[in-house]
């Protein structure tokens, strides 16, 4: 069969071979892929097997391959055989999952390391969705664990994307600081550049120099001091806005770098990674708008570092003779203050009787007859009161007579007003009371006058017009 060859160098900078192969030959992406793992690609000479190869301006692509051979890809180690991570909840829009320390969230170029992305995919397709993508949305870093969202549809995705960008949502995380943290709580606010060393860097307030000014980013952090460990302090931080290396950076400018932190802080035998953990991340649903709050426990490797740094406090505070735990916020007692109490609690001592000293037991209360009597000194329930059948039945007759005599009814009381009737009162209405005839007492009642003009009595027949009552609102 007649081999072909195919020779170009006008590129896009920054392309993927693969693409590249599948846009200039018009192959499948499979197809693009299984040429180069055939190594039949070839990149200013040199024989290339690396599919996401960036490609820069002039490069020489050369391209030896059968066109009637279909060229499969290899297969590839899954990424996600050795990747713990846990699902914390999932819809059909969302999946929140657990990030273990350690594991790469994306892909890497120059690594072949397992990433958590491919893993969750990789899930999916074994449970049957063949088709599955997974949109990343956020990412933290290598050996940070916690709380991390992906979206499986475009349009979670873009509500994502515009929630993120926006910082509507609440992102948590719990860290163990070297050092003892002077204020309880407090906001961090800097500017971060990105070095060429790709480490992130606080841009000083007072600096003027233009490199450092540009693209500086502004880094807001809020935090609170959960607990006060010896050489270490626990907090609570809450995000503002989510820099790369926010958290590490500012507190290491600041002379508190991160536990285990080897980038910007140094080594620790507690711990083998930065003891930062991402707890909680919370925000409104982007396509169903309700509230969704997701947590994630606290690794196993930062719960043994609290329980050392706890046991050591507990020594340090045992040899030192106090007893009981150290709040919080407590500050540092000094000796002064110590002695100071020690002076304060026996002058109190000796002014204040003991227990018992200035006052009766309760036998020698109950002796003297005082107090309440004892539970055996009270009588049962039932023997100071008799029953209800053996109490005299009451009659009408066993009641109290009345004393005085018995006040007059209404009918009886004298007329008032100078002698005028009870009922007639003073005033228009009882005036005019007394002059209306009493109808019910002097017959029949007359028939009422229809007016000026208008017949009274019965309607007469044939007369035109609707009858009272009838065809009137």
């Amino acid at each position: 069969m007649a081999r072909k060859t195919e020779t170009w160098t006008d590129a896009p900078e920054g392309t993927a071979l693969a693409a590249e192969i599948h846009r200039k030959l018009e192959v499948s992406h499979r197809q693009a892929k299984g040429l180069i793992d055939a190594g039949c690609v070839k990149v200013n000479g040199a024989e290339v097997r690396t599919h996401g190869l960036r490609l820069k301006p002039g490069d020489r692509l050369d391209v030896v391959f059968d066109p009637d051979m279909v060229y499969a890809e290899l297969p590839r180690p899954s990424k996600s055989a050795d990747s713990p991570f846990a699902v914390l909840s999932e819809d059909k829009h969302l999946v929140f999952v657990d990030k273990p320390a350690g594991l790469l969230t994306v892909p890497a170029e120059k690594h072949n390391d397992p990433c958590l992305a491919e893993a969750i995919t990789d899930l999916y397709r074994r449970r049957g969705f063949k088709r599955f993508h997974l949109f990343i949305v956020h990412r933290l870093d290598r050996f940070t664990s916690g709380v991390l969202v992906f979206a499986k549809t475009p349009e979670a995705l873009n509500g994502l994307k515009r929630i993120f960008d926006e910082h509507h949502l609440h992102r948590v995380y719990k860290a163990i600081l070297v050092g003892e943290l002077p204020e309880n709580a407090g906001t961090l606010s800097d500017r971060l550049v990105e070095r060429k060393s790709l480490r992130m860097a606080v841009v000083p307030e007072k600096t003027k120099a233009k490199h450092d000014l540009k693209g500086a980013k502004l880094a807001v952090t809020h935090y609170r001091v959960l607990e006060r460990l010896p050489g270490h302090t626990v907090i609570e931080v809450k995000l503002e806005t989510g820099r790369r290396n926010q958290i590490r950076v500012q507190f290491a400018e600041r002379g508190f770098p991160l536990l285990g932190d080897q980038v910007y802080g140094t080594k620790s035998p507690l711990i083998d990674r930065q003891a930062l953990h991402a707890e909680l991340l919370g925000f409104r649903h982007p396509v169903t708008g309700e509230g969704v709050t997701v947590t994630a426990p606290l690794p196993a490797d930062m719960e043994k570092v609290l329980k050392a740094l706890r046991n050591a406090r507990r020594v340090e505070r045992a040899e030192a003779g106090i007893k009981g735990e150290e709040a919080i916020y407590k500050p540092k007692i000094t000796e002064e203050r110590k002695l100071e109490r020690v002076r304060r609690a026996a002058r109190f001592g000796e002014d204040r009787p003991g227990r018992g000293e200035g006052r009766p037991s309760r036998e020698d209360r109950s002796a003297r007859g005082e107090g309440r009597p004892s539970r055996e000194d009270r009588p049962a329930r039932g023997e100071g009161r008799p029953s209800r059948e053996d109490r005299p039945a009451r009659g009408p007759e066993d009641r109290p007579a009345r004393s005085g005599p018995r006040p007059a009814r209404a009918e009886e009381r004298p007329p008032r007003h100078g002698g005028r009737p009870h009922a007639a009162a003073d005033g228009p209405k009882g005036r005019e009371a007394q002059r209306r005839p009493a109808f019910r007492d002097a017959g029949p009642r007359p028939a009422r006058s229809g007016g000026p003009g208008k017949p009274s009595g019965p309607r007469p027949a044939g007369a035109r017009g609707p009858a009272k009552g009838k065809g009137r609102p």
